[in-house]
């Protein structure tokens, strides 16, 4: 668990921010990008006003729909947990749970790689071109497709560049559908291992590699028990944070 000296992918500068949503796909809201290019620049000077230095890095956090706030990253280590209004943050609760919210998101980030999840649905791809049989094998194996291809657009839409905790959950119910879609196939492909010598050898190579993309793309574990895993190390990492925060919190 990464602690306080090297903890958050924060954005350096805001122009990092708009650069996160170049290139992605479905990004079509200049106005939304923007905002938050805007956002993250208000908070970066506010920051900078308040520390007498400017952040190396800044995340936005939200706890809440609507509920804003910024943690920035300074040299020492040091950090500075801004509200939404950009001025400092006095109570240490609130900056614990901004700081435990921006570790968290980004454990999940680790987590849900959407290359993987594309390097899946190629190797189902791949499966099915062979000619998979078996009574909803075949559907299974689309299903399985689709959900890990979805839960890779959740992961790359630029909207992620905010560490919102409503969104961690809309992404753990992404993977839940995933992981039960899997679970799905499987089922159905009991019979097809069990007389697996009788497959033509690329087939079941094939298979294996569905298999071995599946575990490599997370689809074969529950996303919301490892980040219930995850949170005693990022509330450790949130109390260093806290310890290391520039003004004071009571």
């Amino acid at each position: 668990m990464a602690g306080a000296r090297d903890t958050c992918r924060l954005y350096a500068r805001p122009a990092e921010a708009r650069a996160a949503w170049v290139g992605c796909p479905g990004v079509t809201d200049d106005a939304a990008l923007q905002a938050l290019v805007d956002d993250l620049g208000a908070a970066r000077e506010a920051a900078g006003a308040l520390a007498g230095r400017l952040p190396l890095g800044l995340r936005a956090v939200e706890l809440a729909e609507g509920r804003r706030a910024y943690l920035c990253a300074f040299e020492g280590p040091g950090f500075l947990c801004l509200r939404g209004d950009l001025r400092a943050e006095t109570r240490e609760r609130a900056a614990h749970q901004v700081a435990t919210a921006s570790l968290l998101w980004e454990q999940a980030e680790g987590m849900v790689d959407a290359e993987r999840l594309r390097e899946l649905a190629g190797a189902i791809g791949r499966a099915l071109a062979m000619g998979v049989e078996g009574p909803g094998v075949e559907h299974a194996l689309g299903d399985v497709a689709e959900l890990a291809l979805a839960l890779a657009v959740w992961r790359d839409d630029p909207r992620r560049a905010v560490a919102s905790l409503a969104d961690l959950d809309a992404g753990v119910a992404h993977q839940e559908r995933l992981l039960t879609g899997y679970g799905r196939f499987v089922a159905a492909s009991e019979p097809l291992a069990a007389d697996q010598d009788r497959l033509a050898p690329e087939l079941v190579q094939a298979l294996r590699g569905v298999e071995e993309a599946a575990v490599r793309a997370g689809a074969v574990d529950r996303l919301a028990v490892r980040l219930a895993d995850a949170m005693p190390g990022c509330d450790e990492g949130a109390g260093e944070i806290v310890a290391a925060h520039l003004t004071r919190l009571t």
